[in-house]
């Protein structure tokens, strides 16, 4: 009650809007046990008044920018443990992404950041488009050999063709694309399986200490995990220790995700920080495996999940289907995928980029890239008001509320409309749109007059980071781009994905009454049912069963 009260002072010297929250959201315990009882926390009056509904893990989804539009651009949320503030402004985002120096997350984070951004450049984008293609391929083969009855598997098959992806770029794994239910059928033996199972079951390894999993007594799921973890881990020692002596001999590196990271580090231990200051510190072994585990898993989870809704979305939406086709067929006319180079391919394809630009800004499984002000005081401009933000803050650039004001995205912006992002040399008709609502294409419109002019949309500074920004942004952005892009143009060239109808929808078909609409609703539904676990996503969409079908 002490350190509530303490910080409530603190948040009072502020001068915005005040909301007492009586756990951090932040809080691991608290994290945890909404995450391992979903279900149980579901029945809980969380929208039963402020305080409640801001400590449920991913209540910033559900809330968008309602509170904002009740409080301000700036309002504080007091904790027991530190406060956290949270901006809606564009500008006052911007900044705060600007100045990484003054709201960072320290200076050891800062120097792992430096030493690992280079693996990720754009000599893989030709490798994660070639095999995102080749997996999207044999992806779309397995779907529709389910024929009429299609698949409710659609967003782990995914999740396959994202690891697959990962350890042909990442690694030089190159793995046949396996549904789901075939690689549960086998015994897991090989790298791509370890890093499956270590995903699959990513909350118990974070909150368990590692070597349970290797206890007799534990169950046979466990005892698996602990296989996993150790054959991955030996697997990536192996890799570190084959480029240290490659380095060591004098021999180019493999190009491997460890290949690159161990090669940055050995090029950096030289580099200077800044004036004054002394070289920066390499990463040690347990550092680069860390920071491979956090590339494999916000890598491959993030991206998952993403396709996983975008696919679902354009089930619910079959005039975006049409939209993004015209467009894949206007620039690849031959539908052998092996001629598609990436150089001349991947710029084109701006309505297929769009789908998936539109998917993060509404439904981004990163609810936020908090910022903190460390041991030091900061200043913050909102508006017309300078905030003087005390030490231990945690200041938070409000990421859906804003993507997702009106103020920004116009008045339909919480409805999932990919043409938004497409804009023509037409000038806008009116001075009083919002900045990211001025787009005059309209998916119906005859591609041959309109997409030669078109370009993609470029929101205003602050209003759209779901990759993070400035110098701080997500090194794997380009990595995910390219690889939705190949793979949505593989599925969508000439093939249409639709809902499989209930029995009463059939039923309401057959009269004429509208039964495909009602599946559409459905599947609308299921991507709106989306919740909180380590990250945002679905809850149930093996509920919904896609079938892909011939144009």
């Amino acid at each position: 009650m002490y350190c509530l009260l303490h910080n409530y002072r603190e948040a009072s010297r502020l001068g915005i809007p005040i909301i007492c929250v009586p756990i951090s959201p932040d809080n691991q315990l608290w994290i945890a046990l909404q995450t391992a009882f979903p279900s149980l926390f579901k029945r809980l009056p969380f929208n039963a008044f402020a305080p409640t509904r801001h400590c449920r893990l991913g209540w910033e989804f559900r809330d968008r920018y309602k509170t904002h539009e009740r409080l301000g651009d700036a309002w504080v949320a007091v904790t027991p443990w530190r406060n956290w503030i949270y901006i809606a402004q564009a500008e006052a985002a911007a900044e705060i992404y600007a100045r990484n120096r003054d709201f960072a997350q320290g200076a050891d984070w800062q120097r792992q950041r430096k030493l690992t951004a280079t693996p990720f450049n754009e000599q893989k984008s030709p490798l994660v488009w070639s095999e995102a293609l080749r997996q999207a391929n044999d992806m779309l083969h397995s779907w529709l050999s389910h024929g009429p009855d299609g698949t409710t598997a659609t967003s782990e098959d995914v999740r396959t063709l994202a690891l697959d992806v990962l350890a042909f770029a990442g690694f030089q794994k190159s793995y046949p694309w396996q549904s789901q239910q075939t690689m549960k059928e086998r015994t897991a033996s090989t790298y791509r399986d370890s890093l499956a199972i270590i995903l699959q079951n990513v909350l118990i390894i974070l909150v368990l200490p590692a070597r349970l999993f290797s206890m007799p007594f534990v169950p046979k799921q466990w005892q698996q995990v602990g296989w996993a973890l150790r054959a991955f881990k030996k697997y990536m020692l192996d890799q570190i220790d084959d480029e240290k002596r490659s380095i060591s001999d004098g021999e180019a590196g493999s190009k491997t995700l460890v290949s690159n990271l161990v090669r940055a580090v050995e090029n950096q231990q030289s580099t200077v920080a800044g004036p004054g200051s002394q070289a920066l510190k390499p990463l040690s072994v347990d550092e680069i495996l860390g920071n491979i585990f956090v590339f494999n898993f916000a890598g491959h989870d993030t991206t998952a999940i993403t396709f996983a809704t975008a696919i679902y979305s354009l089930v619910a939406y079959p005039e975006v289907q049409d939209w993004i086709s015209k467009e894949i067929n206007f620039y690849l006319p031959d539908d052998d995928s092996s001629t598609w180079q990436y150089e001349k391919t991947f710029p084109k394809l701006q309505r297929c980029l769009a789908v998936l630009l539109e998917t993060v800004r509404l439904y981004n499984p990163l609810l936020n890239v908090p910022k903190y002000t460390a041991t030091h005081p900061q200043t913050l401009r909102v508006n017309d008001r300078t905030l003087r933000i005390p030490p231990d803050t945690i200041v938070a650039p409000h990421m859906n509320a804003l993507h997702t004001h009106p103020r920004y995205w116009g008045d339909d912006s919480l409805q999932w409309r990919p043409s938004r992002w497409i804009i023509s040399s037409t000038p806008p008709s009116s001075s009083s749109t919002p900045p990211n609502a001025r787009t005059p294409t309209t998916p119906t419109q005859n591609p041959a007059q309109t997409l030669p002019s078109e370009r993609l949309l470029a929101p205003r500074k602050g209003t759209y980071i779901p990759w993070s920004d400035g110098v701080q942004n997500c090194p794997g952005k380009k990595f995910a781009q390219v690889e939705w892009v190949a793979a949505v143009a593989r599925l969508c060239r000439r093939h249409r994905a639709v809902p499989v109808l209930l029995p009463e929808e059939r039923r309401m078909k057959e009269k004429g009454m509208g039964g495909e609409g009602k599946g559409r609703e459905r599947v609308r539904a299921c991507v709106e049912d989306t919740g909180m676990r380590l990250l945002l996503q679905m809850e149930r969409p093996e509920g919904v069963r896609v079938r892909w079908v011939e144009r």
